[in-house]
C-alpha cells in the first residue's frame, strides 16, 4: 500500500502534520508535500487548498509523482442529514458533484464515465466499519456531495432534494473522480462542523479545529486497521 492523505485546509492538515514521524517536506505545484510515517505506515501528506480544482490537481500529483495507490481524504464537512450532530464523523460511501450536470458532463461527454456517482473502495470501507466500532464519536456511512460553494439554509433544501446526502464539502467528489480514473482506492473521512441547526460559516470556523482533530484520530485508527490486515 502506497498511502496518500489529502486535506483541504491548513486547519485540517495540522493534526496530521503533528503526528507525522520522520518527515521530509517537499514543494510541488505550489503545494507542500510531507513524507513520513503516520500510524506506523509510510505516507505522503498534502494540503491541497479549498475547491474541486485544487483537490483533483493534488490527487493526480500524488498518484503521478509519488506513486500513491491508496488515497484518504480527511477533514471537515457540513452535515446535511438531520440526524447528524456537530463533531460526528461521516465516511463517504459514494461521492458526486452537486453543481455539475452529471449526465451531460460526465456520462455523455468524453471520456464517458459510466455514471455520475463514484464509490469508495470496499476494502477501505470495510476497514472503516471496523474502526467505527468503539470510536470516540458517532460514525455514519453514506453519500457525500461536493460543490464550489459553502452550503447554508439558502441552498440546503435544493441539494438535499436532488441528492439526499449525509454531508457536503468542496473537494471529495473531485478526488473520488480522479481516483476512479486512475484505478486508485479512495475514501473520505470528514468531521461535521455545521448542521441545519448550527448553520453558517461562523460555526464552521468555530468548530473546524476540533472536527479536524477527530477526523485525524479516526483516520489514524483506520490506517492502523489497514496495516493490520497486511
Amino acid at each position: 500500500m502506497a498511502l496518500g492523505i489529502i486535506c483541504a485546509t491548513k486547519t485540517e492538515a495540522t493534526p496530521f502534520i503533528e503526528k507525522l514521524g520522520a518527515k521530509k517536506t517537499g514543494h510541488a505545484a505550489l503545494i507542500d508535500v510531507h513524507e513520513g510515517e503516520f500510524a506506523g505506515v509510510p505516507v505522503v501528506l498534502a494540503c491541497c487548498g479549498v475547491g474541486k480544482t485544487n483537490a483533483a490537481m493534488v490527487a493526480q500529483m500524488l498518484i503521478d509523482r509519488y506513486g500513491v495507490d491508496t488515497l484518504v481524504n480527511a477533514g471537515t464537512a457540513g452535515g446535511m442529514d438531520s440526524s447528524l450532530d456537530l463533531f460526528d464523523i461521516v465516511v463517504g460511501a459514494t461521492f458526486c458533484h452537486h453543481d455539475v450536470d452529471a449526465q451531460m458532463v460526465l456520462v455523455d461527454s468524453y471520456p464517458y464515465y459510466p455514471g455520475g456517482v463514484f464509490e469508495a473502495d470496499p476494502v477501505l470501507l470495510d476497514a472503516a466499519c471496523d474502526t467505527a466500532d468503539g470510536f470516540e464519536a458517532p460514525v455514519r456511512f453514506g453519500a457525500m456531495v461536493s460543490g464550489e460553494q459553502f452550503i447554508d439554509d439558502e441552498c440546503r433544501g435544493d441539494v438535499i432534494a436532488r441528492h439526499d446526502p449525509l454531508a457536503v464539502d468542496m473537494e471529495s467528489a473531485a478526488m473520488a473522480q480522479a481516483c476512479f480514473a486512475n484505478g486508485v482506492a479512495f475514501v473520505s473521512v470528514r468531521g461535521i462542523t455545521d448542521t441545519a441547526e448550527h448553520d453558517g460559516f461562523g460555526n464552521y470556523e468555530i468548530n473546524s479545529a476540533k472536527a479536524s482533530a477527530i477526523a485525524c484520530d479516526f483516520t489514524e485508527s483506520l490506517v492502523k486497521a489497514l496495516a493490520n490486515r497486511g
